[in-house]
């Protein structure tokens, strides 16, 4: 019996023993999983213990706020079950003034670099941009980045080349008449350039090359040169006005005391043939004669230079009444 009270007592032991175990497995099961989190990158390292199944909960429970942009490693989307002790590095986005191809933000980044900055805001540069700041520069608050986007086009235009006015004189037209003899047309030049811009901004620009697709046509306009004056109910037309001093001479021998009556000409020195400079006015030049009438440039003489006449009258009396005198000469047409 006594036998047998010792089985008895013992198999109670043994099925204590056995419910305990079961209880504190149970209870293992029931009470959640404790870790302990050491936060580093906020100045002096925090260490917490939480209950907490993921990594987000376990901070903010805590009371450390995340920002949207600070960087946190592991995420904090991580779960913690399964790992007792956690290490975490937080380091929290700062501002920095951003501005791309002239426009101006303020961005919230925990980027390392300013290559992490714009990798993280997904901006590219490109071959010719050009950044403010070297691309290994370490970020920090309130930097100011400036990005400036630069790119290079080459543009073909074209552009009008103007005409030219070319004047011709004209003895059918009256003077301070014209008249359109060829009408003008501007020509079209095709221009080649090299454009280099700045933010979408012309900066300069470089000649590549010009060539001329249609030449202008010169504009030609004929302008007068036929004067006309009217005396005695007679219309000259004249193509030359000149300002002369005039003086008068016989063909007698009071006026040349060598002469025979004749001109340099070989025409008889009688009224209406006068004595010019041929290098003002040619030989066999009509004229009219203001106070004299129409005349013909038919000799020379010695002492006839320059803007200088010698009319010729048939009395010694009418030369000297005429005397010396300015006068108008007019050249008249053929």
């Amino acid at each position: 019996m006594r036998k047998l009270h010792g089985l008895a007592r013992s198999g109670r032991i043994a099925g204590i023993t056995a419910l305990a175990l079961l209880l504190g497995v149970t209870i293992s099961f029931l009470l959640p999983e404790r870790h302990t989190i050491t936060v580093n990158g906020l100045g002096q390292p925090i260490t917490f213990a939480t209950t907490k199944p993921e990594l987000g909960a376990a901070l903010a429970d805590y009371g450390l706020s995340v920002g949207t942009h600070d960087s946190v490693e592991p995420p904090v989307s991580t779960p913690l079950a399964g790992q007792r002790d956690w290490q975490v590095s937080i380091r929290p986005a700062i501002p920095v003034h951003l501005t791309v191809a002239g426009e101006e933000r303020t961005v919230e980044t925990s980027a390392l670099t300013v290559q992490d900055m714009l990798t993280e805001l997904q901006i590219e540069l490109g071959d010719k941009d050009l950044l403010s700041v070297p691309l290994d520069s370490v970020v920090s608050a309130g930097m100011r980045v400036l990005l400036t986007r630069r790119s290079e086009q080459t543009i073909t235009s074209r552009e009008e080349v103007p005409y030219q006015t070319l004047k011709r004189e004209d003895a059918t037209l009256r003077i301070g008449e014209t008249s359109v003899v060829q009408e003008g047309a501007p020509g079209v030049l095709e221009v080649i350039r090299k454009v280099y811009l700045e933010n979408g901004e012309e900066v300069k620009s470089e000649l590549l090359e010009e060539k001329i697709i249609t030449p202008p046509i010169d504009q030609v306009v004929a302008y007068g040169t036929l004067g006309v004056v009217s005396r005695g109910g007679e219309e000259y037309r004249y193509t030359a006005e000149l300002e002369l001093t005039a003086t008068g001479y016989t063909a007698g021998k009071e006026s040349n005391p060598d002469g025979n009556g004749y001109t340099y000409t070989g025409m008889k020195a009688v009224r209406g043939v006068v004595a010019v400079d041929p290098r003002v006015i040619p030989l066999y030049t009509r004229l009219y004669i203001e106070g004299y009438g129409p005349a013909i440039a038919a000799d020379i003489g010695g002492a006839i230079q320059g803007n200088r006449i010698d009319l010729c009258f048939d009395s010694v009396s009418e030369a000297l009444e005429w005397g010396i005198r300015p006068v108008k000469v007019y050249v008249l047409s053929d």
